[in-house]
């Protein structure tokens, strides 16, 4: 996956911003969506969020 792709749709939440979060020291789905948006509105890409924090641990 490219870091341009989107991972959030609702908030335009990319997958390098996701990755920028675990980066910074976000390790939970919580904390992702704390510092991206990502998952707080519609909740669909939840699962996607979770399954690139396990595989970035």
């Amino acid at each position: 996956m490219s870091e341009n792709t989107m991972i959030c749709y609702c908030k335009g939440v990319t997958l390098g911003k996701v990755l920028a979060a675990i980066e910074g020291g976000a390790t939970t789905l919580v904390e992702v969506m704390d510092t991206t948006g990502a998952g707080s509105a519609c909740g669909r890409c939840v699962d996607r969020i979770e399954a690139i924090i396990e595989e970035k641990k």
